[in-house]
């Protein structure tokens, strides 16, 4: 979903500095890309310099140089770029979880609730502790919690709730890269968590 960020939010005359595993994983962009882990305070320093608001979009990974398993990697990076924003007297993020976390657990389609509470355990609880994070924080939040991400076109009409309520079970990511970016550029659900899925 990162890259989906970054193609909309360059498009939309936003100057993005960016941070990937690796710069290829950006493609070609015009975002400043900063090779290397979220787990590095001094490269997230470096990434929110010159920042008004921060997306925080990660996904699971292999075991990092630190030892970091793929288990921790969305808590213990969130945590590290809250430090660097309260650092930097930061307050806008806008930070990408997963549907069926926290407030929405209870709310998980079957199909998904089986995987969650199997293949996806890790994850699932990795995010959990993201969120609680996230929420704890004195940053102004919102926490985007998408159904099953696609790589499908934008449709440019998600539905986004905050109740937890969804449409389907899947969303593309350009839709939630979107919504994401929407929330950061006209100040829409401060400290709220939103369900995002397709319409149809």
């Amino acid at each position: 979903m990162g890259r989906a960020a970054v193609d909309i939010a360059t498009a939309r005359g936003h100057a993005v500095t960016a941070v990937a595993r690796s710069a290829d994983a950006l493609g070609a962009t015009s975002a400043t890309a900063l090779a290397g882990s979220v787990l590095d305070p001094q490269l997230v320093g470096r990434a929110l310099a010159e920042a008004e608001a921060v997306l925080v979009a990660l996904g699971t990974a292999p075991a990092t140089p630190r030892g970091d398993t793929q288990r921790e990697i969305c808590s213990l990076g969130t945590r590290v770029i809250l430090d660097a924003m309260r650092a930097r007297g930061l307050r806008r993020v806008v930070v990408v979880s997963s549907y069926g976390v926290g407030p929405t657990r209870e709310r998980r389609p079957f199909p998904f609730n089986l995987i969650a509470a199997t293949l996806l355990k890790d994850v699932m609880a990795d995010k959990d502790v993201q969120e609680a994070e996230v929420r704890a924080s004195e940053t102004d939040w919102t926490i985007a919690q998408p159904l099953g991400l696609t790589d499908a076109p934008a449709t440019g009409s998600p539905y986004v709730s905050t109740d937890g309520t969804h449409r389907v079970t899947r969303v593309s990511r350009a839709d939630v890269a979107a919504v994401c970016l929407d929330a950061i550029d006209t100040g829409r659900y401060l400290r709220e968590t939103v369900a995002i899925s397709a319409n149809r």
